[in-house]
């Protein structure tokens, strides 16, 4: 009896651990792991372990999604890339077994666990803060998605999802937070989501309000309080109206110039003349970029202004040339010495500094982000270079991965030679994308039937999905958001290509589906 306690107690520590630095520290995270892998096999019981495996078939399917992965390294090329693929998957095998064959949890540990979880992703999100304030260095703090300090910005965002519509389970359910403890509840998710907004973390954000909406509805349907039936109702519906609204307002902004009374003009005031290039049609702030363009005042002008070479870079890199025109641009102004002349101090500090808009100088919040793929897609559908830009580049992921799907619809690439078979593709292709945006399709099921056809996807699929018929869990809050939250984020990324993105998926797969009594 002392054994067992004491097994149970060091398989509980172990998930705390994992998940409290789930989104703090990768390290870590792989070592409690490795302590709950230590624990299971040391506590041996592998008959009661075994018969409960095979009594439990969704544990198995789901298992399926790992071997599927090992069978295919044999149609790889790329061994050694497949490999260390493998190592990265080997959660999908461990955690389900582990966590499915062990005595389960009540109610109380897991909610335990899942408060656990939520401190650490409070502590992730405030060193972040700290970041922002420049106490912790950060060699990347032109971009403000980069204050994710431990883990990529992407995965935390899906974690703070999860977090928000958890404590909201917890404040339905008065637990943890009670009385006045509600309103330190209500704190900590104002905070999660300003804090996505922050880093501009879409994935997160829309994930949070298609869920959200998505659990409000089916309360609004179980809701027998007619009043509150009718507010659930509301809010469902009008919470879409409004953000497709802002949506078009933001997009009518875009296109709206600042300045409608520019004109083209042939010369300056000084006489010179002017360069246009009216086929680009590139924007800012609905001002065309390459109209009224006068090289020669610009260099003149700005050496008057600043001792920073025209010729060079901004403190981002990008041409200082370029930033310069396009500020001037978003002010309404002409690409000339009279257009740098009415700049103030200010304004010529923040071109060097590498703001191509004077209106998100001081704003680093939705609304840039927002303008900024406005911007992307313009700049995409008018045949530009989408390198750099998330939004656009995700599109020339896609055409990718749908090439290489067709292309490999039986036996897929193998799970060693995916990236080797996107480069190839790229340079074929003749890609606009640089070298170092050159990527994977950012869809985790397209990824799928690239790397092992048609068979092989509709495995993968069977094994993530055919679990949650079996065991429908979905009258599990915890799993019915948590596998939604999942599903949305493998539809806009490769999820289970990172030791992070695969952790989550299989810890919390495992944890709500067949940890809990």
């Amino acid at each position: 009896m002392v054994r067992d306690n004491i097994h149970k107690y060091i398989y509980i520590a172990a998930l705390c651990i994992i998940a409290f630095f789930l989104p703090l520290s990768e390290y870590i995270t792989n070592a409690a792991i490795f302590l709950l892998l230590t624990n299971w096999v040391i506590e041996a019981d592998f008959v009661k372990k075994w018969r409960k495996l095979i009594q439990n078939p969704a544990i198995l399917i789901f298992i399926i999604l790992f071997i599927v992965h090992a069978i295919w390294l044999i149609n790889s090329e790329n061994i050694s890339f497949g490999i260390h693929d493998i190592k990265i998957k080997l959660p999908l095998l461990a955690l389900p077994i582990i966590i499915g064959t062990s005595k389960a949890l009540s109610k109380k540990n897991i909610d335990r666990i899942i408060a656990v979880f939520i401190l650490g992703v409070l502590i992730s999100t405030l060193t972040g803060l700290i970041v922002y304030w420049g106490f912790i260095k950060n060699p990347n703090s032109d971009n403000v998605r980069n204050i994710s300090y431990f883990v990529s910005h992407i995965r935390l965002s899906l974690m703070i999802c999860l977090s928000v519509l958890l404590i909201f389970r917890f404040i339905n359910e008065r637990k943890f937070f009670t009385s006045y403890k509600i309103s330190i509840a209500v704190i900590v998710i104002i905070w999660f989501v300003g804090f996505l907004m922050m880093i501009q973390g879409f994935t997160g954000l829309i994930s949070l309000v298609i869920v959200g909406l998505i659990s409000l509805a089916v309360k609004a349907f179980n809701e027998q309080h007619i009043i509150k039936k009718i507010i659930y109702i509301v809010i469902v519906v009008g919470l879409p109206v409004f953000l497709i609204s802002y949506l078009g307002v933001q997009i009518k902004s875009f296109y709206t110039p600042t300045n409608p009374m520019i004109k083209i003009e042939t010369s300056t005031e000084n006489g010179n003349n002017y360069y246009h290039n009216l086929e680009s049609g590139l924007l800012e702030n609905g001002n065309l970029i390459y109209i009224n363009i006068c090289e020669k005042e610009l260099y003149s002008g700005w050496n008057k202004r600043s001792s920073a070479r025209l010729d060079g870079r901004d403190v981002r890199g990008q041409s200082l040339l370029h930033t310069l025109i396009r500020y001037l641009t978003s002010r309404g102004l002409t690409k000339d010495a009279d257009g740098i002349f009415q700049l103030s101090d200010n304004d010529i500090a923040n071109i060097e500094n590498g703001h191509t808009n004077y209106r998100f100088v001081r704003h680093n919040g939705i609304s840039k982000r927002i303008y900024n793929i406005i911007w992307e897609i313009d700049v995409y559908t008018k045949n530009g270079n989408p390198s750099g830009h998330s939004i656009t580049q995700r599109f020339e992921y896609l055409k990718a991965g749908l090439i290489l799907s067709y292309r490999n619809i039986r036996y897929g690439t193998g799970t060693g030679d995916v990236d080797d078979e996107y480069k190839a593709l790229y340079i074929e292709k003749s890609s606009q994308l640089d070298s170092q945006y050159r990527h994977r399709a950012h869809n985790q099921f397209l990824t799928f039937f690239v790397s092992f056809g048609v068979v092989g996807a509709f495995l993968c699929f069977f094994a993530f999905f055919y679990p949650v018929i079996l065991d429908f869990k979905f009258r599990n809050y915890h799993f019915a958001v948590f596998i939604l939250i999942a599903v949305l984020s493998m539809l806009t990324d490769d999820t289970l290509e990172t030791t992070t993105g695969v952790v989550f998926i299989s810890y919390f797969y495992s944890l709500f589906l067949w940890g809990e009594k």
